[in-house]
C-alpha cells in the first residue's frame, strides 16, 4: 500500500503528463528514457541511482540544443546562471545562486569546471569551444570530498567523446547571421589493434560582432563592430588497453583565441555625467536603449588567449581493487587592452602591458573497490598552482579636464574645468598649476604586478554501505590544506592633483582631506590607481587555510523505480588575495607597509532530501529535491565605479526546490524534458559592518538569482522514407526578475524574460550525413548579463549584453 500511494503522489507531482504517460504503460513495447551514466561520485553510475541532485545531459539533448559552451548550458539546466562581463574569459557560473564575480583573478570559482577529469582553474579558463561532448553532469551544492577545492557550490563535469578502436570521420560545417563560419572535423580509429587508439579533433570559427561600436579617433569617428569571435583548437587523444588490467587516456589540447571584446552598452544614463561626456568631446547614449546594441569607445578591445594542457588518466585493476591515476598540467595565458570608461571620451584605460598567466599541475591517486556490501574509495590530490597578473590602467587625456567639470558640478557650481587647478592653488596658496589652465593631461601611469603562488594537498575518503537490499548510507570525509603566498610590486606616476596632495597629507590623502575644502575631491583626484604610497614596499605575503568537510547521506528504495534520499554536504572555498590595490595597516617613510589583502575561507553547509523515479516502466523519469543552505564568509567582489572592494560577507541563506523530467512520450521518437527550481537565496540580516557600497545587502536577495526559472527541450525524430529522418527540435528557458549588481543598485535589474532557441533537418537514417536549420534567441530579446557602475560616471550603468538572435545552417557528415 506504502509503494502505490507514493507512485500516485509522485504522478500527481507530474499531472500534466499523467494521462498520456498512462495510455502508453498500457502498450506492449513502450519506449524508454535512454540510461545515461555520470560519474558524480568518481565512479560510473547511472544518473538515477546517485543520491545527489544532478542535471545529466548526454549528447543528442546538447546537439539538438546546439550547446558548444559552459555558457550554452543554461539553455538546458534549470537553476544554472552563466555571465560573462569584460572579457569572455571573465565568465561566471553559479548553482542554486551562489557563484564568485569573476573579474579579480584572486577569487577563485564557488562552480568547480572539471573538462575529461580535469580541474579548470577559473571558470573563465574553461570557457570555449568544448568539441565534441559525450555528456555534461550539473552538480548541484557542495561537492568538496571528490571533486576538492572551489566546488562548494557546485560542479559542471564535462566529458568529450574518446578514441574508439574502429575507424570513424565526421566533419562539420556551420554558417550563421554576423557572418558565423564554424569548420570542424574528426578521425579516430585503432593504431594496434585492440590496444592502442587515437582521436584527432580541430575547429576553426569566427564571427563578427554583436555590438555596434563608435570608435573616437584624431580624425574624427568611426563605426565597427566588437564582440566578435576568431578562434582555433585542437584535441589529440590517445587510448591505450595493453591488457585486461590496465587502460589509459592521454589528451593533449591547445586553443588560441584572438578577438576584439568586450564591450557595454549604456544600461542606465545618467544626464549629469552624460552631459560631462559630451563637454569633454565624448558621446553615450542618452537616454540608454540597449535593445540598439551602440557601445563607444576611444580605443578598441583586443583579447588574445592562448590555452594548453596535457592529462593522463590510467586506471589499474588488480585483487578487486582499482587504482586510478590523473595527472594534469595546463597553462593560460591572457593579454588584452580596453577602454575601461565604455565611452568615447578619454579617460581611462587598460594598455599593452595587462596580462594573466594561469600554470597549473594536479596530480590525484584514487584507489576503489567493493567488498560484499561496502562501496569504498580513498584517494589524495596535490595540486600547485602559479598566478601571474599584470595590470596597466592609464589616465587618458580628458581625465583631468573631466574631473575638473564633475568636481565642480559636485560642489553645487557651474561645471568649471578649471576648478581642480583653482582649488589645489587656492590651498597651497602659490600658483602650484598654471592659472588659467586644467591640470597636465595624461600623466597617471601605473603598473601592478601580482606574483601567486598556491599549494594544495587533500587526502579524502568516500564510502557506501548497503546495509538492507533497499537501504544504504553514504559517507565522506575530506581533509584539505592550502597555502597561498602573493608577492606585489607597484609603479605609479600619479597624477599631478594627487602627487600634490600626497605631498601635504601623505600616504593617505583621502583621509588626511577630512575636514577640509579638499574632502570631496581627494577620492576623485587620489583614485586608487594614481596613488604612490604602495611603490617602495609592495605586498609580500601568506596565508594556509586548513579545512574538514564531507557528506553523509541515506538511500531508501521505495521500490525498483523509485528512491528517496536525504544528506548533508560541507563545502570549503580556501581564502584568497585581492589581486587589486588596497591601502590599509601601517605607514612608515609615506609608504604602506605589506596592506592586508586577504580575505577569509568561504564554507557552505548544505540539507537536502528529494527523490528520483523511473515510471512507467522508464518512459518517465521525475526527480525533484528540497534543499537549504548556509553560506558564511561569502567571498563577494564588487566594482564601485572607481575601484573593486573585496568582502567576505557574514552569512548567506539559500533554500528552494528543484525538479527535473525526461519523458518518452507515446508518440514515436518524440522525447520531452525540462525542469524548474526555485531559488531563495538571501543574505543575512546582521552583516556587521560594510562599505557605503553594500549598504543594500542585508536582509536582499542576492545578485544574478532569479527566484523562479523553468527550461524546457523537445526532441523529435522520424523516418520519412527513402532512408531519411527527419528531426525538429527546440528548447526554451523562462527566469523571474533579477539584480545583476553586486551592489543591488536598482537600476540594475533584469525584468523577468524568456529565451527560445530552435532545430529543424533531415538527414540520412544511419547518421552519415544531416543538413539542419537552426536559431537561438529567436525572438531576439535583449537582455543584460551584468549590470556595472561605469568608471567615474555617478548613477551611470554599462550592462554586458547576453547574445542576439542567431541563425544559421549546419552541413554534417560523419562515416
Amino acid at each position: 500500500m506504502k509503494v502505490s500511494l507514493l507512485k500516485v503522489a509522485l504522478l500527481a507531482a507530474a499531472s500534466p503528463l499523467v494521462f498520456t504517460a498512462s495510455v502508453q504503460a498500457q502498450d506492449s513495447s513502450p519506449r524508454q528514457v535512454e540510461v545515461i551514466t555520470v560519474t558524480a561520485q568518481q565512479r560510473e553510475q547511472a544518473a538515477q541511482s546517485v543520491p545527489i541532485s544532478i542535471g545529466a545531459y548526454g549528447a543528442e539533448q546538447l546537439e539538438a540544443a546546439g550547446v558548444r559552451d559552459i555558457k550554452d548550458l543554461i539553455s538546458l539546466a534549470p537553476g544554472l546562471m552563466v555571465t560573462s562581463t569584460q572579457s569572455e574569459t571573465i565568465t561566471t557560473a553559479r548553482i542554486r545562486g551562489i557563484g564568485t564575480v569573476g573579474d579579480n583573478f584572486g577569487l577563485e570559482s564557488s562552480v568547480g569546471v572539471y573538462i575529461d577529469g580535469v580541474f579548470r582553474a577559473r571558470n573563465g579558463v574553461g570557457f570555449g569551444d568544448l568539441g565534441e561532448i559525450e555528456r555534461v553532469e550539473v552538480l548541484r551544492g557542495p561537492q568538496g570530498t571528490l571533486f576538492g577545492k572551489n566546488t562548494s557550490a557546485g560542479v559542471l563535469n564535462v566529458v568529450t567523446r574518446g578514441p574508439e578502436f574502429e575507424f570513424g570521420a565526421g566533419a562539420e560545417l556551420q554558417v550563421g547571421n554576423y557572418d558565423l563560419r564554424r569548420a570542424s572535423g574528426f578521425v579516430t580509429g585503432p593504431i594496434v589493434e585492440d590496444q592502442l587508439a587515437f582521436r584527432l579533433y580541430g575547429v576553426r570559427g569566427q564571427r563578427d560582432g554583436y555590438m555596434n561600436l563608435t570608435v573616437r579617433e584624431p580624425g574624427g569617428t568611426r563605426t565597427t563592430q566588437s564582440d566578435d569571435q576568431d578562434y582555433y583548437s585542437i584535441r589529440g587523444q590517445l587510448l591505450w588497453t595493453p591488457n585486461a588490467m590496465v587502460s589509459g587516456r592521454i589528451i593533449a589540447d591547445f586553443t588560441d583565441r584572438s578577438e576584439f571584446c568586450c564591450s557595454a552598452a549604456q544600461y542606465v544614463t545618467a544626464p549629469g555625467p552624460a552631459a560631462l561626456i559630451g563637454a569633454v568631446g565624448g558621446q553615450v547614449l542618452n537616454p540608454a536603449n540597449p535593445s540598439a546594441r551602440q557601445a563607444f569607445a576611444n580605443r578598441e578591445y583586443a583579447q588574445n588567449v592562448t590555452d594548453r594542457g596535457i592529462s593522463a588518466e590510467f586506471d589499474f585493476d588488480f585483487n578487486g581493487a582499482t587504482l586510478t591515476s590523473v595527472t594534469s598540467w595546463r597553462r593560460w595565458e591572457n593579454d588584452r587592452t580596453q577602454d575601461v570608461d565604455y565611452t568615447s571620451a578619454d579617460i581611462g584605460y587598460r594598455a599593452d602591458g595587462n596580462s594573466t598567466r594561469v600554470e597549473r599541475f594536479d596530480q590525484e591517486f584514487r584507489l576503489t573497490g567493493v567488498n560484499g556490501p561496502l562501496d569504498w574509495l580513498v584517494g589524495g590530490i596535490y595540486s600547485r598552482e602559479n598566478l601571474d597578473l599584470n595590470d596597466a590602467i592609464r589616465f587618458g587625456s580628458d581625465w583631468e579636464f573631466y574631473l575638473g567639470l564633475a568636481a565642480s558640478a559636485g560642489a553645487g557650481l557651474a561645471p568649471n574645468p578649471l576648478f581642480l587647478s583653482q582649488t589645489l592653488n587656492t590651498v597651497a596658496g602659490v600658483p602650484l598649476f598654471t592659472p588659467g589652465s586644467v591640470l597636465p593631461a595624461g600623466s597617471g601611469v601605473n603598473q601592478d604586478v601580482y606574483d601567486q603562488r598556491s599549494e594544495s594537498w587533500a587526502v579524502f575518503t568516500h564510502n557506501t554501505y548497503q546495509l538492507t537490499e533497499n537501504f544504504a548510507i553514504t559517507g565522506g570525509l575530506r581533509w584539505t590544506s592550502e597555502t597561498k603566498d602573493v608577492v606585489a610590486s607597484f609603479s605609479t606616476r600619479p597624477t599631478p592633483g594627487c602627487a600634490f596632495l600626497e605631498g601635504i597629507f601623505g600616504p593617505d590623502p583621502i583621509a588626511g582631506t577630512a575636514g577640509t575644502p579638499l574632502a570631496g575631491l581627494a577620492p576623485l583626484i587620489c583614485l586608487p590607481y594614481a596613488r604612490s604610497s604602495l611603490d617602495a614596499n609592495g605586498y609580500d605575503q601568506s596565508r594556509t587555510d586548513e579545512e574538514l568537510s564531507g557528506t553523509i547521506r541515506a538511500t531508501l528504495d521505495i521500490s525498483d523505480d523509485v528512491m528517496i534520499y536525504a544528506g548533508y554536504s560541507r563545502g570549503f572555498k580556501a581564502g584568497g588575495y585581492n589581486l587589486d590595490r588596497q591601502f590599509n595597516g601601517p605607514t612608515v617613510g609615506g609608504s604602506y607597509v605589506n596592506p592586508d589583502s586577504s580575505f577569509r575561507p568561504e564554507t557552505v553547509d548544505s540539507w537536502e532530501i528529494g527523490f528520483k523515479s523511473q515510471l512507467f516502466n522508464n518512459s518517465l523519469q521525475l526527480n525533484g529535491n528540497f534543499f537549504y543552505q548556509t553560506i558564511d564568509d561569502f567571498q563577494l567582489n564588487t566594482f564601485t565605479g572607481l575601484a573593486f572592494v573585496v568582502e567576505n560577507v557574514a552569512e548567506i541563506e539559500s533554500r528552494g526546490v528543484e525538479f527535473d523530467f525526461t519523458w518518452a512520450t507515446p508518440v514515436d521518437g518524440l522525447d520531452i524534458s525540462g525542469g524548474y527550481a526555485y531559488v531563495d537565496a538571501r543574505y543575512g540580516d546582521n552583516l556587521g559592518t560594510l562599505p557605503p557600497a553594500l549598504s543594500r545587502l542585508p536582509g536582499s536577495r542576492i545578485s544574478l538569482t532569479p527566484q523562479h526559472s523553468v527550461n524546457g527541450q523537445f526532441i523529435y525524430q522520424q523516418p520519412i522514407g527513402n532512408n531519411l529522418l527527419f528531426q525538429l527540435a527546440g528548447d526554451a528557458r523562462w527566469v523571474s526578475d533579477y539584480n545583476t549588481g553586486s551592489d543591488l543598485a536598482p537600476g540594475k535589474a533584469q525584468p523577468s524574460f524568456a529565451l527560445f532557441n530552435g532545430r529543424v533537418g533531415i538527414g540520412s537514417e544511419n547518421g552519415q550525413w544531416a543538413v539542419e536549420l537552426w536559431g537561438r534567441n529567436l525572438t531576439d530579446e535583449t537582455y543584460v548579463q551584468v549590470a556595472f557602475d561605469q568608471f567615474a560616471q555617478t548613477g551611470t550603468y554599462g550592462g554586458f549584453l547576453g547574445a542576439p538572435r542567431t541563425y544559421g545552417v549546419t552541413l554534417r557528415s560523419r562515416f
